[in-house]
């Protein structure tokens, strides 16, 4: 193209003239002057009174006279209302059709129509907004809902497997089918499926594991860490002379400042019974009376009494009345 959009002024002239819409052509600042073929005829010329443009030219802003093909009444109408490929009818003679087309929406205007009710079909555009809420129905203007959009897309499942799937428009996205794939604790079968979680669910499968105290094995889900059974501990105490006697636990049997609170166990020299003190170990026992009860009774055998052993052993008990059974 060597001129401007209007054709009066040559591009060469133009050369100076900065080009601020793109690949448009630079324009003169001329009246247009192009025909308007749609509302010129052979009696009158209807030119485009705008400044030198780019694209179509504007709607014209004239009126001309026409007949009417019904009463032939001339009229004048503006140009823009006016369609080159129809005759024209005015208002008093124009009598549409008024009947509702197929698509139950939009009405038929023409004039004295002589078409069935199967023969309205609607040639609009539906143009409805979709259940997606992002298109609208392409389809020819039709009664009832429209169709799912069949527009779709591309997108990776939000999962360990990244998976790619094709999603209908505005759809949610699937959960994934496949087993998951991550490195797991145990080498026992995955029963749940791929996730977007930060963690596995725990495994579930029974296995037989021993109890923390090490007393019998227990069937126990497999994410179970810590078992313990209704058997006694019976762990060596840090005194080293007494068992825990707690129920099967974790962890250690007593804290570190704690001291065991059994009673000694140890056997006393002169007489055979158990310390009986609170445990010292590892330290001896200290030497204190014995307080075993003893039952002792007189020669005859009718009167019975109960004596602490130390009183027995040492013969301090003055009352010889009583000796020992």
């Amino acid at each position: 193209m060597n001129y401007c959009p209007c054709g009066a002024t040559p591009l060469s002239v133009l050369q100076k003239q900065d080009c601020s819409n793109g690949d448009s052509a630079p324009t003169c600042g001329r009246r247009c002057g192009k025909e308007k073929l749609i509302c010129s005829t052979s009696g009158e010329q209807h030119i485009c009174r705008s400044q030198c443009h780019n694209g179509p030219c504007p709607p014209c802003t004239k009126s001309r006279v026409v007949q009417c093909i019904e009463c032939k009444d001339k009229v004048r109408v503006d140009c823009q209302d006016l369609k080159q490929t129809e005759e024209y009818i005015c208002g008093r003679c124009f009598k549409p059709c008024n009947k509702v087309k197929n698509c139950g929406r939009h009405w038929c205007y023409k004039h004295k129509c002589q078409g069935s009710d199967s023969s309205h079909l609607c040639d609009k555009v539906c143009n409805r907004r979709l259940g997606c809420g992002n298109h609208d129905c392409d389809q020819p203007c039709h009664s009832g809902d429209c169709k799912m959009c069949p527009h779709t897309s591309i997108h990776k499942l939000d999962c360990g497997c990244s998976e790619e799937v094709v999603v209908p428009c505005a759809a949610t996205l699937p959960t994934c089918n496949k087993p998951c794939a991550r490195i797991h604790a145990c080498d026992h079968e995955v029963t749940h499926m791929c996730h977007n979680k930060d963690a596995c669910p725990p495994c579930t499968t029974l296995t037989d594991k021993m109890c923390t105290g090490g007393h019998k094995t227990i069937t126990m889900p497999c994410y179970t860490k810590i078992m313990t059974c209704d058997s006694i501990c019976g762990k060596i105490l840090p005194c080293g002379q007494h068992q825990c006697q707690r129920k099967c636990h974790d962890g250690y049997c007593t804290k570190t400042s704690e001291k065991c609170k059994q009673l000694c166990q140890t056997l006393r020299n002169n007489c055979g019974h158990m310390c009986g003190l609170v445990c010292h170990a590892p330290k001896e026992c200290p030497k204190t009376n014995c307080m075993e009860k003893l039952t002792v009774t007189c020669k005859c055998g009718k009167i019975k009494q109960q004596k602490p052993c130390f009183l027995l052993v040492t013969g301090s008990d003055t009352d010889h009345m009583f000796l020992q059974r």
